[in-house]
């Protein structure tokens, strides 16, 4: 049987368990919003259509929580917007002034800019949902 713990910190929540007991006396619910959203107003989701990303750890119909308020930081994945679709991106690096951008789809070329005004960056990649199970719909 498992148990709840409490845990003692100084912020003023406590973080929900990673599983839920059934004999439990609290009832729990997860709300994913309030754990994956931190602003509304500027998150949207994208599901993953591209089979190429795969190395990143993103596969075909994993859904992506994008936020578009911030200028990316080094190592975030970042979302851009060429010809009316979604190109992934990692920044790499920054060296004299200089983004460098690695593409996550091997069909796509790195690029190289000067100012995040340079291209048309739709948002900074927070979380990533991945489907465990085989997706299955009833009939």
């Amino acid at each position: 049987m498992a148990y709840l713990r409490s845990l003692e910190r100084e912020r003023s929540y406590q973080p929900l368990p990673l599983y839920r007991d059934t004999n439990s006396q609290r009832s729990l619910k997860l709300d994913l919003n309030a754990l994956c959203i931190r602003r509304p107003n500027e998150t949207f989701f994208i599901q993953v259509k591209n089979p190429n990303l795969i190395m990143w750890g993103i596969e075909f119909d994993d859904l992506l929580i994008v936020e578009n308020h911030q200028a990316p930081q080094k190592n975030d994945l970042i979302v851009i917007e060429k010809a009316g679709e979604y190109k992934f991106y990692q920044f790499f690096n920054e060296i004299e002034d200089e983004k460098i951008l690695l593409a996550l789809d091997i069909r796509e070329f790195n690029l190289r800019i000067q100012s995040w005004q340079d291209i048309p960056l739709a948002g900074v990649i927070t979380n990533v949902v991945h489907q465990m199970r085989g997706r299955q719909y009833a009939a």
